[in-house]
This record gives structure tokens, sequence and C-alpha cells, in this order.
């Protein structure tokens, strides 16, 4: 039952659905089994999943221990990146030696992390390209949402940077990954917003308000409110922008009473302060 459990565990954090990791291994419903704990998979479909995930067998027996530090390690920066916590989220990281997540398999998480605090928090874009682009050199799963969403910030950070071309080649790839059927994760809505500030930064204005639209519509149908305050508050600016003035005030009133409602007190003072930028 623990191998199960840590099957779905790195599953999951590589954001692969069941589908998608039973491929060309097993069915569906026998991964399901497995990782319900109802049935013991052979030593060769075992093998398989770790070369799948790009682990060893030790590695997936050692994650069996899900409240190691490690995984609790993980779950607190993840904690953190949700909140939009970046300061904290710098700091913790600085405080924890790479090798830590070398050993689990797992440096792309790190310089994921350390890329979007560096673009976010620190307003280095240079560095946030250094570390972005580690973190795709070290992914082991190609075409995920995890893949999906580096290239997204890479795409701002480009941006940020003044390299157009390295910019709209990460859109591309953006772009080329929502075109596929995929199924919906819960940090899909920050690749439509971050898409939309693509657009928006090349002032293509309608097109940024339709990927708004998309990441709002994205967060209704997974029932989640994240970054939910920041896509009202980006279509408030667009709506601005596009001479609807109005409409976009309330638009973005809506957006910081949204993110106070929510008690998400780093997004509240992110969007407060850039309010007063407007108007």
């Amino acid at each position: 039952m623990e191998l199960g459990k840590s099957i779905k565990y790195l599953r999951t954090n590589l954001e692969l659905t069941q589908k998608q990791l039973a491929e060309g291994i097993c069915s569906q419903s026998l991964l399901s089994r497995v990782e319900q704990g109802l049935e013991i998979p052979s030593v060769i479909i075992v093998h398989n999943i770790c070369q799948k995930l790009d682990i060893t067998i030790d590695t997936l027996l050692s994650t069996s221990q899900l409240d190691s530090p490690f995984i609790q390690l993980k779950k607190e920066l993840q904690e953190l990146f949700l909140s939009h916590d970046f300061e904290t989220l710098y700091a913790s990281l600085h405080k924890k030696t790479l090798a830590l997540f070398e050993t689990h398999s797992q440096a792309t998480h790190y310089y994921f992390y350390l890329g979007v605090c560096e673009l976010l928090y620190k307003h280095h874009p240079q560095n946030a390209i250094q570390h972005l682009e580690e973190a795709l050199l070290l992914n082991a799963q190609r075409t995920t949402t995890h893949e999906t969403l580096i290239h997204s910030y890479l795409m701002l950070a480009y941006f940020e940077d003044n390299n157009d071309i390295n910019a709209l080649k990460q859109l591309n790839q953006c772009l080329l990954f929502l075109h596929k059927p995929v199924e919906a994760f819960p940090l899909m809505p920050t690749i439509y917003l971050n898409i939309a500030r693509a657009y928006a930064n090349q002032a293509e204005n309608l097109t940024a308000i339709e990927y708004l639209h998309l990441g709002i519509s994205c967060c209704q149908k997974q029932n989640s409110t994240f970054q939910l305050s920041h896509l009202f508050f980006e279509l408030g600016v667009l709506f601005i922008k596009t001479n609807r003035k109005q409409s976009g005030i309330r638009k973005i009133k809506f957006s910081l009473e949204l993110s106070s409602y929510l008690d998400e007190q780093f997004v509240t003072a992110d969007l407060t302060k850039r309010r007063k930028l407007l108007y």
C-alpha cells in the first residue's frame, strides 16, 4: 500500500495523469488499483514505472516514507508558492542545499521556485532565466503542465530582459501545449495568466483579455480560487487600456475584495500597490 502511495505521490508531483504514466506499461485501471494499494505490481511494472518517472527503485522505496523531512519541505515550499509569499520562499530555498533535491531527483523544482523568486521578488530577469532554463533542462517529463509552467515564467523573464525573440519561442511552447487535449491541473490558471501578460506586453490587449477569460473559466471548472484575484485584476487593467475605464475599475475593485475575502495577504498587498500606480 505504501508503494502505491509513493507512485501516486511521484506521479502527481510531475503532474502526470494515471493514463499518461500507465501508457506503454500497464492498463490505467491496474495503475489505479496499485495506487490504492489493492494490487501489488510485478517487478517489471515497477521497473518501467521508475524509468518513466526517471528515478531509481531505491528512490521509489525511500519515498514510501510519506512523512519524510523532504516531503514536508516540498509541501512547505509549494504552500509558499501558492500563497505568493516569495520572500519566505526565497529565504527557504537558500537555507536548504540543492543536494537534498538532487538526491530525490527533484532539482527541477528547486530551480523553478528559485527562478520564479528571482523574477517576481528580486526582479532579476537574467538570474531568473538562468534558473528556469536549468529547471527545463532537468525536467524529466516532457509536455507536462509543470514543463509548460516553466516555459510561461521563462517567457515573462525573457520579455523583462527585452529578449523578445526567445520570449516568443517560450510563448509558442505554451500555446502548443494548450492546443492539445489536456486535463485540468491546479496550476493551469497560472499558465493562462502568464500568457495573457505576455500578450499585454506586446500590446495585443484583446488576445490578452481572451486568455484571462480562459484562466477564469479554468478556475471555475476546477472550483479553485488560485490566481483568480490576479486574473480579475489584469482584466481590469486591460479594460482601462481599451477605453472601458469604469468596467476596469470595477474589476480591479472586485479583485481586491476577492483577495481580501480569501485572506490572500501577499496578493492583496501586491494588487493594492499596483492599483495606486494606475489611478
